[in-house]
C-alpha cells in the first residue's frame, strides 16, 4: 500500500471516471487503473463498482476512501509542518469562496497575495457555502472565505469582516424617500432575491422574518448575481438588499439605504479543517484582506448578525 495509491482511490471517488482521475492525478488511465487493482488486491476487497454509467464505492470502499483521506490529510501536514519551521510559504493554496463575496473582495487581494509569497500556487474557486465546507472536510480545498457560523466541530473559523446588509431601491418605489431603512419595511412588495442555495438569500429572508414578503410582480425572476438584482432595481423597478463591499463605491447614491441601528450583518470568516497547520499562511491572508477593506467593516463591530443556517 503506499500514497499514490491511496491519492488514486481518492481521486476516483472524486471524479468517478478512471480517465479524468487519471487526467488529475497527471498519469494514464493504465496505470491508475492497474494501482487500483494491485490495492484491491493487497486488501482483498473491491473498493468501487465499475458500470458504464462510472465508478461508485463499494461499501467498504466507502470506509476505506475516508481513511484514505485522513491518512493523505496527515502527510501533507507533516510536509507543511517542516515548511512552516523554515519560514517557508510554498506550495499550493487552494481557496473556495461564495460567489456573493468572491466579486468584490478578491481582486482586493490576490494579486498582492501572489506578489507577496511568489513560491505560492493561489487557487481561486467560486461555490456555494454547503459546497466549500465539504470540501474541506475531504481535503479538496485549504481555505474557505463564507459567512459564519457555520456550527460543525470540524472547521475553525477565524472572523475577518462584518459586512452591512444594505438596501438597493429605485426610485419609484415607496421606500425610496426614507433615509434609512428597518426590518419591517421588507414586507413591500417588488423585493429581489438571489437563487435557492446562496446563503446571501436566506440570511434576506432572516432580516425579512417574522415580516411576511410581499409578491405582488406579475413575473418571477431570481438570479445568482447581486450585480443583476442591482440592475434590475436601476432598470425596472422595485429593491433589493446588498452586501456593502458591492456599493463602496456608490454609499453616496440616493438608492443605497442603510438600516437603522444594530444594522444587520453579516460575518465573514476564514474557515479551515482543524487540522490545518499553516497557521502563518493564514495570518498573512487575514491581514493582507483587513488591510484592503474599510476598518468599521473589520469583525468586532456592534452590528446584529443574521445566521444564514
Amino acid at each position: 500500500m503506499t500514497l499514490q495509491q491511496l491519492e488514486y482511490i481518492v481521486a476516483l471517488d472524486a471524479h468517478q471516471q478512471f480517465v479524468l482521475a487519471a487526467d488529475k492525478c497527471f498519469v494514464t488511465q493504465p496505470t491508475l487503473s492497474m494501482q487500483v487493482q494491485k490495492l484491491e488486491e493487497e486488501l482483498g476487497v473491491l473498493l468501487f463498482d465499475r458500470t458504464r454509467k462510472g465508478v461508485v464505492p463499494t461499501a467498504v470502499g466507502a470506509k476505506v476512501i475516508e481513511k484514505a483521506r485522513e491518512i493523505l490529510r496527515t502527510s501533507q501536514q507533516l510536509r507543511e509542518v517542516v515548511q512552516v519551521e523554515k519560514g517557508e510559504l510554498v506550495g499550493d493554496l487552494r481557496l473556495g469562496i461564495i460567489p456573493t463575496l468572491a466579486p468584490y473582495l478578491v481582486p482586493l487581494f490576490l494579486v498582492e497575495l501572489v506578489e507577496r509569497h511568489p513560491q505560492l500556487r493561489v487557487q481561486v474557486e467560486e461555490m456555494q457555502s454547503a459546497d466549500i465546507m465539504q470540501r474541506l472536510k475531504e481535503n479538496q480545498l485549504d481555505v474557505g472565505l463564507l459567512v459564519t457560523p457555520l456550527d460543525d466541530r470540524q472547521l475553525r473559523e477565524i472572523p475577518l469582516l462584518e459586512e452591512p446588509f444594505l438596501g438597493y431601491v429605485s426610485e419609484g418605489h415607496s421606500l425610496y424617500p426614507q433615509a434609512t431603512i428597518c426590518p419591517t419595511d421588507l414586507g413591500a412588495p417588488g423585493l429581489w432575491l438571489l437563487q435557492q442555495g446562496h446563503c446571501f438569500r436566506h440570511q434576506v429572508l432572516n432580516i425579512c422574518s417574522p415580516s411576511p414578503v410581499a409578491d405582488s410582480q406579475p413575473f418571477a425572476y431570481e438570479s445568482g448575481s447581486i450585480e443583476t438584482l442591482k440592475e434590475l432595481v436601476r432598470r425596472n423597478h422595485g429593491y433589493t438588499l446588498v452586501p456593502e463591499l458591492s456599493v463602496l463605491s456608490e454609499l453616496d447614491n440616493p438608492m443605497v439605504k442603510r438600516f437603522e441601528a444594530p444594522e444587520p450583518v453579516r460575518e465573514i470568516s476564514l474557515v479551515v479543517h482543524h487540522g490545518f497547520v499553516r497557521l502563518p499562511l493564514l495570518h498573512s491572508l487575514r491581514e493582507l484582506i483587513l488591510a484592503k477593506v474599510p476598518a468599521r467593516l473589520h469583525a468586532g463591530q456592534a452590528g446584529r448578525k443574521i445566521r444564514w443556517r
